[in-house]
């Protein structure tokens, strides 16, 4: 029985949203490692205290970083310190969306042992299988490894898990998960909640510029989904074994196959599932909404959505950022959730390339002419791996370039691009904080007469210094 460590790094800067839903990712990697025999620790650097860590590592022959963008620097200081103070004998593979965009980037670093390039369900169990055995371990694909000629060797990336119904659940039972509050958390009393989250598919066909997940990207995915049956199966073991009574789900396009998703809430109702649902990560597919799907969703309980609006230019959408919808059924989707009294939210994004503030006036407009109950304003970020990231290299003027500092509510302008300059972009974003959230309209409807605005009042005021100021 070999021993795995999976960790999930805290960045040195951002702290907004890190640590709002369990980390998927690395809970179905351990569980799979479980299923197969293995004796699995995950260690959640934002959720626990750095001195749990290392009686975790000790032991250890593999540990695996689950990395993001903001988290690189973080986690390569952390895997030094485990090579050189706790346990030199470890082989470290780092995975997650930045190894799979920079996979060469990464193997560079000698505390590096690996790096996974795609999902690592199956590549996790076989490399911890085949630890010492080069001649099988140096050909698993997915696998980045540095051969004795300290040559880096690259084997695409790593098979995927075709049938999700497949996967054991998610092993909830080795993340503190409780300390968990949701990822959206203004609009309700989190106090009263134990979250949960689930990932009933994965992938993206469409090709966003600024996602990571977008279908010709690195970290793109097939698009596969779980049943209607095994999705509701989890539910319903995350209200049994763990006390859930709030699911996020947390994919990429939920509503991509509508009949799907309908028969996904038809199941919940037939069964009685008693929890209440949202949506956080933003409806991108807003074409497919129709008030008797959300009519739907409601009565399975979802309480809360949000859309993918993006921008009130047409410009921006159809010709820099490829949203493939119209600002039509944008508001469509919108109205119709709030006629039937969802909570709801949607995305804006300033700073796209080559974006006027002209443009960023509309995107303004846009979000106050809709009946929205908060509206998240973000800065574009181009994240290695993303087709924005590439025209920013070939046609743009890069002003920040340093990881820690990549995260879309960080108040940062990371590059220029044609007409889009930095100071109109950071003066349209705080602007748009304001002319949505100070209006008189909105201070009386949407703050003052609701009770979550009181007991929600010190996360309020945390994210008003922060975007507003």
């Amino acid at each position: 029985m070999s021993r795995v460590v999976l960790i999930y790094p805290k960045p040195n800067r951002i702290t907004f949203d890190t640590a709002h839903s369990i980390n998927l990712g690395l809970a179905y990697m351990a569980a799979c490692l479980e299923r197969r025999g293995h004796s699995v620790a995950i260690h959640d650097c934002n959720l626990e205290p750095d001195d749990c860590l290392a009686p975790k590592l000790r032991d250890a022959e593999l540990v695996g970083f689950y990395v993001i963008t903001a988290a690189v620097k973080a986690s390569v200081a952390l895997a030094e310190r485990i090579k050189n103070d706790i346990n030199g004998d470890c082989k470290i593979i780092f995975g997650g969306p930045h190894p799979t965009s920079r996979p060469l980037e990464l193997a560079d670093w000698h505390c590096v042992d690996f790096v996974a390039a795609g999902e690592g369900e199956r590549l996790i169990c076989d490399l911890i299988e085949n630890l010492d055995s080069p001649v099988v371990r140096d050909a698993l694909p997915g696998l980045v490894y540095r051969r004795d000629d300290g040559t880096i060797g690259q084997n695409g990336k790593a098979l995927i898990p075709e049938d999700l119904d497949a996967l054991p659940f998610p092993a909830y039972h080795l993340i503190p998960f409780h300390r968990i509050g949701p990822t959206r958390p203004t609009w309700v009393n989190a106090r009263k909640l134990v979250c949960g989250s689930m990932m009933t598919s994965r992938g993206c066909p469409y090709r966003c510029t600024f996602c990571t997940s977008a279908a010709d990207q690195p970290f793109g995915k097939k698009f596969r989904v779980m049943s209607p049956e095994r999705v509701v199966d989890e539910i319903e073991w995350l209200i049994r074994d763990y006390g859930v009574n709030f699911v996020e789900f947390q994919d990429d396009v939920f509503n991509l196959i509508p009949a799907r998703a309908e028969d996904i809430c038809r199941l919940m109702i037939r069964r009685k599932v008693d929890v209440r649902w949202s949506i956080p990560n933003g409806i991108s597919r807003v074409e497919n909404i129709t008030e008797d799907f959300l009519r739907l969703c409601k009565r399975s309980g979802c309480v809360d959505a949000w859309f993918a609006a993006e921008s009130g230019s047409e410009r921006i959408r159809n010709e820099v950022i490829n949203k493939q919808n119209t600002i039509e059924q944008v508001r469509r989707a919108i109205e119709a959730s709030h006629r039937l009294g969802i909570q709801t939210g949607a995305f804006f994004i300033f700073g796209s390339a080559d974006e006027t503030a002209e443009e960023m006036q509309q995107t303004i407009d846009f979000a106050k002419s809709l009946p929205l109950d908060r509206a998240q304003f973000t800065i574009a970020t181009p994240f290695p791996g993303t087709s924005l990231w590439d025209r920013i290299d070939r046609e743009g003027k890069w002003l920040i370039k340093d990881y820690d500092q990549f995260g879309p509510y960080e108040n940062v302008i990371y590059y220029e691009l044609g007409r889009m300059r930095a100071d109109d972009v950071l003066r349209m974003y705080k602007k748009a904080f304001r002319s949505f959230y100070l209006r008189p309209s909105y201070l009386l409807r949407k703050a003052a007469l609701r009770r979550e605005t009181y007991t929600n009042l010190p996360l309020l005021m945390r994210q008003a210094v922060q975007f507003m100021t």
